[in-house]
């Protein structure tokens, strides 16, 4: 089951990149039912970022994170192939899956092809690393406020 709850959760961040993704309170339930409600968080937080910040800046991220952690093995062929769009304008971040960027380890200077060059990956992950605080961490306790003299 948990291979099984783990591919859910990379298709719904493949629909985060692609553009199409469902709000979280609609598949919460599905993406933590192995118990780890922190790693479905984690797209939740991306998918909320998309909201609310430049939706490209979101999905640029994504491409990276795509495209060095979703396959331990390199594939030199694809990602020649995939460069070479990216570099003649022929590929666009809708037109990418998580299978079609597997493996192809793109540099930061592929990203900014096809984000634009006002991307800044440090800033942005910054700003995501503060919303899934926002978004999920304990409030701090209230001081309890005391009647008695």
């Amino acid at each position: 089951m948990e291979i099984r709850i783990e591919l859910a959760r990379l298709a719904y961040a493949e629909t985060i990149l692609r553009c199409t993704n469902e709000p979280p309170e609609m598949v919460e339930d599905l993406l933590s039912l192995d118990g780890q409600l922190e790693k479905a968080r984690r797209w939740f937080t991306f998918a909320e970022a998309k909201r609310r910040f430049d939706p490209n800046i979101v999905r640029g991220l994504l491409v990276y994170l795509f495209s060095h952690y979703t396959s331990a093995e390199f594939d030199p062929n694809k990602r020649d192939a995939l460069v070479r769009e990216i570099s003649e304008g022929r590929v666009r971040m809708r037109d990418l899956t998580i299978e079609r960027l597997a493996g192809t380890r793109l540099s930061w200077e592929h990203i900014f092809r096809l984000v634009g060059r006002q991307f800044n990956p440090t800033r942005e992950k910054e700003k995501i690393k503060e919303l899934y605080m926002q978004l999920y961490s304990p409030a701090p306790p209230q001081a309890e406020v005391s009647y008695e003299h």
